[in-house]
């Protein structure tokens, strides 16, 4: 089931038996379980009806299970941290015991015999956090039941129209490219960008635009949106506002390796954009290939668009090499990365384009 037929679903009423949510977008994934609680649980008798457990063992959620709701048709047992389900990315340790695994094999068993009569009154959801080892037998057969819903991070287009409906529940509009300046800005977290929405709409005022000199004026800087907005400096020459701006990152704690590592990303998005570019790749292919939103593209390809791709080449050498100077300890970190800054402010001038 999708996220969409999920919130649709519970709307209109209709319940599984069994949920199982799981994905990097937790934002709407708390929203999805407290649209869960509101509509499934009676008003004043959600403590009375509702369990949330934080890793139990099998026979602590069978006896939840089986507790009979009060006044209510259903009662809603929520399971987070289930170890059961292993962890996505991460393979189990072999050093950890014949003995261990048949008793966690024999557990799964259970449980999954117990699901397959689980009490009509009963609801559970099992919360499985950013994501799930899906190998294991336990998430096979949980990914299988219809209640299975992953909460993927929203594309360009969901995420603008999620960013519209905040605003306009606050009473405020916002334009296309202001909401472009502000992921761009902030990220593209929900819970930040929730929090940034609720400090725009009272500085536009009810029923106002949100307007680009808002986002400016108050959103919080993602590193990454400093950093890009410091190379921005760095190749117009401004050394003097590129320090300034590197020191606030330094400051807010920000480390060397850190800046210079996102330094070198976008270093290398440039070059890769303006060789795509060459190949007259179109920009969402370009956007695809470089890991990032398709309105961020236009920023890269304008910027690369003032070089050579050779000298664009050139400018990531720099950069590569000066992480490698620090790492091997040929360099000290702070002399190294200071003049990096200085000789990508001078070579950017000599290498555009005349």
């Amino acid at each position: 089931m999708d996220r969409k037929t999920l919130f649709t679903s519970i709307e209109n009423g209709k319940f599984e038996q069994i949920y199982l949510f799981a994905g990097l977008e937790a934002h709407i994934r708390r929203e999805a379980e407290k649209k869960l609680v509101d509509k499934l649980m009676p008003p004043g008798l959600d403590t009375l009806n509702m369990n949330v457990l934080s890793n139990p063992d099998v026979q602590q959620i069978k006896e939840s299970c089986e507790t009979m709701p009060f006044l209510a048709e259903r009662r809603l047992v929520i399971v987070r941290e289930l170890s059961l389900l292993g962890k996505a990315g991460n393979d189990n340790k072999k050093a950890e015991g014949k003995t261990e695994e048949k008793s966690s094999g024999r557990e799964v068993d259970d449980l999954i015999a117990y699901l397959g009569k689980l009490p009509e009154t009963t609801c559970l959801l099992i919360d499985g956090g950013e994501g799930i080892d899906k190998r294991k037998k336990l998430s096979k057969f949980l990914t299988g039941l219809e209640g299975f819903v992953e909460f993927l991070p929203l594309d360009d287009q969901e995420l603008a129209k999620w960013i519209r409906q905040q605003v306009k529940r606050n009473g405020n509009t916002i334009r296309p490219e202001t909401i472009e300046r502000l992921v761009f800005l902030s990220g593209r977290d929900l819970t930040i960008l929730g929090g940034e929405i609720g400090k725009l709409t009272a500085l536009a005022g009810e029923g106002n635009e949100i307007t680009i000199e808002h986002v400016d004026e108050i959103v919080v800087r993602t590193s990454e949106a400093q950093v890009f907005e410091m190379i921005d400096a760095l190749l117009d020459g401004k050394t003097d506002v590129a320090m300034r701006m590197s020191n606030q990152l330094l400051q807010s704690g920000e480390g060397r390796i850190g800046i210079l590592a996102l330094i070198t990303r976008q270093m290398r998005q440039m070059f890769y954009a303006a060789v795509m570019k060459q190949e007259r790749k179109p920009s969402q292919e370009i956007a695809k290939a470089l890991g990032v939103p398709s309105f961020i593209v236009g920023k890269i390809l304008t910027r690369a668009g003032r070089y050579t791709t050779e000298k664009l080449g050139e400018l990531l050498t720099m950069c590569v090499k000066a992480d490698y100077d620090i790492k091997s300890g040929k360099v000290r970190e702070e002399s190294s990365y200071e003049q990096l800054l200085l000789s990508l402010t001078l070579a950017s001038d000599r290498y555009k384009r005349k």
